[in-house]
């Protein structure tokens, strides 16, 4: 398998990277060292696979269980994404100012948000790496999502909002991407961009196993001082800044089961739920950014 060295880190331009830990991949078993730059606290996933090496790391149709929950914990964790994606859509209607328009998503997923917010009103367009994810949304939904490849053949100034959920970690070329996604809004669209802080009190508390990570999908791993310096840099202006309390939880939920290694559901759920709480915690970021006015 061909991997890719980072000797350099791509925002800041620095040399300075340090081991934070190792993370073990859930899906493959392979174990990724994640390095810190020291200068702008851009975390970095160390020897990622390469392109054409990626689909090995994705949960494949067998191991992929689309099926509705059975179990009471299950149904109530699906409840909890599921407002998730309603809590989406409102985002993006109050940041966007606007009920309805033409969206894009960076990284779709299975598909649950961009069939959430088609259905409250507005066009929604998609692209999606992992082939068995993208053919469960196309199949269920309906949707016309595409290989993530498309993204730069795709007409610059063509959508109202642009949203990536926690997906521009996964860009192959940071740079190039978010240089991309800027170019896909209109002059007054709004760009949504979301991450599971790397410096923030969950990763810290749960180490390792702090589902954040999610190496080697995702390559990049944001602290507010390393995105902000990247939005500067290719000129966009941030708007707004808040923090999802609910994606909070859903995330320390998954971590305190990795961490863990079994499931305790009031243990768990305790645990989790003071964790996410704890007023130094700013574990899923969301920005919202514009173009700079000339």
């Amino acid at each position: 398998m061909t991997t890719t060295r980072i000797d350099n880190c791509p925002i800041c331009g620095g040399k300075h990277l340090i081991h934070r830990l190792s993370y073990t991949d859930h899906i493959s078993g392979q174990t990724f060292e994640i390095l810190s730059c020291s200068d702008c606290k851009l975390h970095i996933t160390q020897q990622a696979p390469q392109l054409q090496h990626m689909s090995n790391f994705y949960a494949n149709s067998d191991a992929m269980c689309y099926q509705p929950a059975k179990e009471s914990y299950d149904k109530w964790i699906a409840h909890l994404h599921n407002d998730w994606n309603k809590e989406q859509v409102r985002i993006v209607q109050q940041e966007a100012d606007r009920a309805s328009g033409v969206l894009f998503e960076m990284g779709c997923k299975q598909g649950f948000f961009a069939n959430t917010i088609r259905n409250s009103g507005w066009i929604a367009h998609a692209v999606e790496h992992d082939a068995t994810a993208r053919e469960y949304a196309n199949k269920r939904f309906l949707l016309q999502i595409e290989d993530a490849g498309r993204l730069f053949d795709i007409h610059p100034r063509s959508y109202n909002v642009v949203v990536a959920w926690d997906t521009l970690g996964e860009a192959i070329d940071l740079n190039r991407t978010i240089d991309k996604l800027s170019q896909l809004i209109v002059a007054d669209g709004t760009l949504i961009v979301a991450f599971h802080n790397a410096t923030c009190a969950d990763a810290t508390h749960y180490g390792a196993a702090w589902s954040g990570w999610n190496a080697p999908r995702k390559r990049w791993h944001f602290s507010p001082e390393a995105f902000e310096m990247l939005v500067d840099k290719h000129n966009l202006e941030i708007i707004n800044c808040q923090q999802s309390a609910r994606r909070a939880f859903i995330t320390a939920l998954s971590s305190q089961q990795h961490k863990e290694g079994k499931r305790n559901i009031i243990k768990t759920l305790f645990k989790s739920l003071r964790q996410a709480r704890a007023s130094e915690n700013q574990t899923y970021i969301i920005y919202t950014l514009k173009h700079k006015q000339q």
